[in-house]
């Protein structure tokens, strides 16, 4: 069974790692999904945006993105996959 206050704490806290990483237009698309309990779809877009923007994030934030979907029971290996070019070398 989810428990969904983990899963949305999780993804506020890679939103809050992503501050200085994500603009303002971005970090708030993420934050529409969480306030409307898409936490799937707020996941995604969180990673679509790293990886369609190139942008550079510390490996904390590949292993919250897999502790994230595997609280969703989602496979955290692929997430993990997803993030894995992006990581930047802080």
């Amino acid at each position: 069974m989810v428990d969904y206050k983990v899963v949305e704490n999780l993804l506020l806290r890679l939103l809050s790692i992503l501050v200085g990483v994500f603009s303002e237009s971005e970090a708030n698309e993420v934050t529409e999904f969480i306030n409307a309990g898409e936490y799937g779809l707020a996941l995604d877009t969180l990673i679509d945006i790293i990886d369609e923007e190139s942008k550079s994030v510390p490996q904390e934030v590949v292993e919250l993105a897999k502790q994230t979907a595997i609280a969703m029971n989602l496979d955290g290996i692929v997430m993990k996959k997803r993030l894995e070019g992006v990581v930047s070398a802080k």
